[in-house]
């Protein structure tokens, strides 16, 4: 308790899907946080973690060149530091917002800040160093270390979809995890979501009626992986 309100954590990691989209949801999600400050029961503290998006992608494509050898270790960070450049050009948008590279920054930046991972992971440096861990399981890791068991992810489809296209509402990390085709996450997820006993919400952040709806545990479209 602080302040006479109850402080509650969010960690929201955006996909490099949304690049076009990434500062207009960041300021609906602004614009809800300060709503959220006003109320004298609740407040929130938003932490987004951002994905590689196309800087990763030139990483990937880099790294699979044969004249040019890159070992898994260096594509390896040069991916994280892909995830720092989409953070810096999401707060580099018309409303800035704070970029924090530490826990401890995070309730120094105020409601709403962007983390950017490398310290904290290079501190840890226990992920495995290959393509099958991408943002989507850095941002789980970074949840874990700030104590929070859950963390929603943005991108830019509804969620996990069957064989047939329909949207898997609830999956657990196990049977995502004998799953050959992981679909919008990377590989190595549904293992540390097990093994950390976590969950992921899966949501469509073109919508940011449903990021809301999420945050505030509404039913909408989109996947529980538990």
């Amino acid at each position: 308790m602080e302040n006479a309100k109850c402080k509650s954590k969010v960690i929201i990691k955006l996909g490099g899907s949304l690049l076009e989209k990434g500062r207009d949801v960041i300021q609906s999600l602004r614009d809800y946080v300060e709503e959220k400050e006003k109320e004298k029961d609740r407040a929130l503290t938003m932490i987004l973690i951002p994905g590689g998006g196309p800087f990763a992608d030139a990483v990937r494509n880099l790294s699979g060149d044969t004249h040019i050898p890159i070992s898994e270790e260096a594509a390896h960070w040069m991916a994280v530091f892909a995830m720092h450049q989409y953070g810096i050009f999401l707060a580099s948008g018309e409303i800035e917002i704070p970029l924090v590279e530490s826990v401890d920054e995070i309730d120094k930046a105020g409601p709403i800040c962007i983390l950017l991972p490398y310290k904290i992971l290079k501190a840890a440096n226990c992920l495995p160093h290959t393509w099958a861990v991408t943002s989507d399981t850095i941002a789980a890791f970074v949840a874990n270390k700030i104590g929070e068991k859950t963390f929603i992810k943005l991108t830019d489809v509804d969620g996990i979809l069957d064989e047939k296209g329909h949207l898997i509402k609830k999956i657990s990390a196990k049977e995502m995890f004998k799953k050959e085709k992981k679909g919008c996450i990377d590989a190595e997820l549904p293992g540390f979501l097990t093994q950390n006993k976590m969950s992921c919400i899966i949501v469509n952040g073109n919508f940011p009626n449903r990021i809301i709806d999420v945050i505030e545990e509404k039913e909408t479209n989109c996947t529980k992986l538990f």
